[in-house]
C-alpha cells in the first residue's frame, strides 16, 4: 500500500516537472495520451469488417469499424457515420483512419482474423466462400 502511494506521488511530480518545461509542456499532453492508450489493459476492439471506397471511387479497400464518427462531421454531412480503420500491407498496425457515411460501407462477412490476414498477405489469402469467382465455380454443377 505504501509503494504505490508513494509511487503515485512521485509519478504525479515528476508529470507537475514535465508539464512545467516550456517545450515539454507542448508535447507532453500528446505522448501521455498515446502511451497511456498503447499501455493500457483493454484491448483495441475492432466491431465488424467493412469494405469502402477509398482512396477513390471503384477502389475498394478493406476497414475495420473502430466506431462511431464524430457527432459534428455527422451532424454536418446529415447522414450516420462510421470510424473505419483502414490498415495497409504488410503491416496492419499502420494505416488510415477514415470517417465515411455508414451507407458507403458495406459489410463484409469475414472476422477480424481473416480481414487481417487478408490485408498481411497482399490479398492472397483469401477464404474460398469469400473469393468473388472461385465460388462461383464451386456451385456450378460439373466442378
Amino acid at each position: 500500500f505504501l509503494a504505490s502511494v508513494m509511487g503515485r506521488t512521485i509519478w504525479r511530480f515528476l508529470e507537475n516537472t514535465l508539464a512545467n518545461i516550456p517545450l515539454i509542456r507542448s508535447v507532453y499532453p500528446n505522448i501521455k495520451q498515446v502511451t497511456d492508450f498503447l499501455l493500457a489493459k483493454k484491448d483495441l476492439t475492432f466491431s465488424k469488417v467493412v469494405a469502402l471506397e477509398y482512396p477513390r471511387k471503384g477502389t475498394w479497400s478493406i476497414g475495420l469499424v473502430t466506431g462511431t464518427g464524430i457527432k459534428r462531421v455527422a451532424a454536418a454531412a446529415k447522414d450516420e457515420f462510421l470510424t473505419v480503420f483502414v490498415p495497409t500491407s504488410p503491416t496492419p498496425f499502420t494505416g488510415y483512419v477514415i470517417m465515411t457515411p455508414k451507407s458507403e460501407t458495406i459489410e463484409l462477412d469475414y472476422t477480424i482474423e481473416e480481414a487481417l490476414r487478408f490485408v498481411i498477405s497482399g490479398g492472397v489469402i483469401t477464404p474460398v466462400e469469400q473469393m468473388a469467382f472461385e465460388a462461383e465455380k464451386q456451385t456450378k454443377p460439373g466442378k
